[in-house]
This record gives C-alpha cells, structure tokens and sequence, in this order.
C-alpha cells in the first residue's frame, strides 16, 4: 500500500465502494449541519478506479462523503491508497465501521462474520476493532442466526429485542432451533421462556438417550409408537420410570419379567414397561366402564402434572431474575387474587416453605428446612403470592368428577391462574395441556 498526500478531489469524481458493509448510513442531519458550519474536518481515504483515470471510490468516510454533498462541499480532502487488493480494502472499510457506536446489532454482527470469512481470528478481530474477545465471540453467534428474521424483529419495537436476549439463543447448540425460536417468538419474553424450555428438552433429551442406551444393551428395545396411547390402560404395567430432569444412574437395576419389555417416554418420564397378560375372566359391563374411567383420568392427571412441573420452573425463574420482572405488577397482583378467589385457595407458610424443598418435609434434614424459610424470608410479596398460586392450581389436580367427565369450573379457575403467567411469557407447549383445561381432551369421559 503507498499512502500519498492529502489532495483535494471534486465531488463528482469521487464514488461510494460498491462493497462498503454499511449499506444504511443512518441520519445525516447533524453532520450535514456540522459540515455546513465546520467545513470537512477529517479526509476520506479513497483509491483510485482501476481503467477509469481521475476517478475514485471512497473507503474510509462514507458517511462524511453523503453529508457533504448534501451540504454543497464541491471538493474533499481525500488521502489516495493504491495498490490495495480488493481483501485489503474490505478490511480496511470493516475494521473503520465496526468502531462506530451508531451500528445495528445485524451490521455489527455481519461486520465481524465477513472479518472471519476475510481470514481474520477472533483474536484479531478483538485487538483491531477494539472489542473484548466476549463481545465477538457473542456478535459472531448472532451473525449465524436468520438475519432477515433478526431484521424483522429489530425493527418491531413491540417485540423490544435486546442483545441480552440473543445471548440468551446462545445456550442453545443447534443454530436451527434457535432460528425457529427467534421465528416463533412473539415478544422478548416469549423468546427467552422459548429458550429456557429448549434447554431444559435438549438436557432431558441427553438423559433419555443415556438411559435408552443401556436399556438397548440389556435388550429392552423402544416401545411401538401405538404403545403411548395406550400406556396409561390396563394392557401395560409400569417396571420403573426414570425422571428426566434429574441425572441418569450410572447403572441399571431392573426386575426380571418373564414378558418382553419395553421403554418409552411420557413427558418428563421414561417408562420401562411390560405387557400385561389377558386375563382369563370376562369384565362385567360395570367393570369395563370403570377400568375406561381410571385410564382416562390417569391420563389427564398425566398432562395436568407436566403443565405443573413446568409451571414451578417457570416460577422459580420469575423469583431468581432470570425471568424479568414486569412494570405493573399492582396489576399482577389483582390477577392473582382474582385467581385464587377462584382455586377456592387456603395459604399456609409450610406452602412457601415446601415449594423451596426438593421432598417432603418429614424427609428433609433440619439445614434443609432452614434454608427453606431463609428463601421464604427473602421473598417479596409478589413472589410469595406466584408460590402460593402455584401451590392452589398443584392442589387442583383434577379437572374431572367421579365419573371422568370434565370440571369447567376447575377447569376455568387454572386457566385464571395460567392467564397471570402470560405477561411473563408463559406459553402452553402442547394441545394437550390447553385442552385438559377446556374439557376438549379426548381422555374426558362423554356425558351421555
């Protein structure tokens, strides 16, 4: 490269570089304004246009080249760098941009991806730009998103994106899926819970797979698909199940059977089970009727403690900061009195207390109990009536009467309580969850 003198160029010989990353140059008023009083303070740095004599394409002041032409500057103070190859210069114009403060997510982020793709190390990129090796590394992972999505939601002010929630997709593995949440996502919140669900799928999905792998080695293969609908009948008997939230033994005890068995997974569980054999005496029409209504309410009972499951995780994140606090909470706490008017609820300070514990009171040591009501004691009276919601819709577990048919008003008084979560971003994942709730499942019993 060999930099010349400062000479002055007229304007109609000078051209934007056609491949300048910065394709919006943003509001110009306030330079057009600053060079109208001050003139050109700072020289463009152009080069001159191979096969084209006299003429030039700026790479360093694009912005303060647009400005003065509005402000009728006829002629510019220009530095002329020759001999520069087309990699040099993209670098040259990416390391200027990425330094300004004014830059969209999306540029800054597709700035330092096209410094990678130019041959550039994260390190490298850090030391020129002057951001720490965090802040690139985090711009990078955004740059692989879908940026036509990640346009379209920076330009949502409803949606309110923030990069502290795109740091948040970064917890997630598979570009894809974050992608999909990003697409799905209706607000910033609904984007984080989206992402904090995803997570927690992808760490029960390394668990089953731990498990259905030694399971496969032992000879117990997976269940046929038809089998999940059926689990809950009289023709499968449950051997063991295994919580996939929790950590996988590093060995497996099972009982023998003389049948075949199999395994599967039922929401947050993987089952090992076994086919029951057909027993010789014929049911009575009575028998029938009430074995069809046990497997029916086992079956809602199922979906209603997934959703419960679910819910204390989404809780438990509101409490910790991990789910933002919403403004009005003044409103949030009418929502939920009118909530639990409807759950018909009663509070205890052992609810409190017990939500902080991983098992029953009578099991849990004296430290375990203490540090129980030190988090109780800590709670803000919002938080302490989220727990005692959580606690009234646990406790109404059923949305069904003796005979299997569907509860409306149990059902409407969970709806209630779910319908204070949703400021927070508190989604259903699944048809099955919301029509447990308004009696369309097809496990209710039909009222004749």
């Amino acid at each position: 490269m060999k930099d010349k003198k400062i000479s002055y160029i007229a304007a109609e010989h000078i051209k934007p570089h056609p491949e300048n990353p910065r394709k919006n140059l943003g509001d110009l008023t306030e330079l057009v304004e600053s060079i109208k009083k001050n003139g050109i303070l700072q020289n463009l740095t152009v080069i001159p246009i191979e096969g084209e004599p006299g003429e030039y394409m700026t790479i360093i002041g694009h912005r303060r080249y647009a400005a003065g032409v509005q402000a009728g500057v006829k002629a510019f103070p220009c530095q002329i760098s020759e001999n520069l190859t087309p990699r040099e210069q993209m670098s040259i114009m990416l390391e200027e941009n990425m330094q300004r403060n004014d830059l969209t997510i999306c540029e800054q982020a597709n700035g330092f991806q096209m410094m990678l793709d130019l041959g550039e190390t994260e390190e490298g990129i850090a030391e020129k730009t002057g951001f720490s090796k965090a802040t690139v590394k985090h711009r990078l992972n955004i740059a692989k998103l879908n940026q036509e999505e990640l346009k379209k939601k920076e330009q949502d002010e409803c949606f309110q994106l923030s990069l502290k929630d795109l740091y948040e997709l970064e917890k997630i593995s598979d570009v894809s899926i974050r992608n999909k949440i990003l697409a799905e996502s209706n607000s910033s919140r609904d984007l984080v819970s989206k992402v904090q669900n995803a997570v927690s799928a992808a760490k029960r999905e390394s668990c089953k797979n731990k498990i259905s792998g030694m399971l496969e080695k032992m000879g117990i293969e997976q269940a046929p698909k038809e089998v999940e609908n059926e689990v809950w009948s009289s023709k499968w008997k449950t051997i063991q199940e295994f919580d996939l939230d929790k950590e996988p033994p590093k060995q497996l005890n099972l009982s023998k059977e003389n049948a075949q068995m199999y395994w599967l997974v039922y929401y947050r569980t993987l089952k090992v089970i076994v086919k029951v054999p057909k027993e010789g005496k014929k049911l009575s029409e009575h028998e029938i009727k009430q074995q069809q209504i046990s497997e029916s309410k086992k079956q809602i009972k199922a979906v209603l403690k997934e959703s419960s499951v679910r819910r204390k995780e989404f809780i438990q994140n509101i409490i910790t900061g991990k789910i933002a606090p919403i403004k009005n909470e003044e409103n949030v706490k009418d929502a939920i009195w009118q909530a639990l008017l409807a759950l018909r609820t009663y509070a205890y300070q052992s609810s409190l207390k017990g939500f902080f514990l991983d098992k029953e009171e009578y099991k849990c040591t004296d430290e375990e109990k203490q540090e129980a009501i030190k988090k109780v004691e800590e709670l803000s009276i919002l938080h302490q009536m989220l727990i005692i919601l959580h606690t009234s819709m646990t406790g109404t577990n059923e949305t069904y009467n003796y005979y299997g048919h569907f509860d409306q008003e149990r059902g409407d008084a969970l709806l209630k309580g779910y319908a204070v979560l949703e400021p927070y971003g508190w989604y259903f994942e699944n048809e099955s969850e919301i029509s447990v709730l308004d009696g369309s499942h097809e496990s209710y019993m039909k009222e004749k």
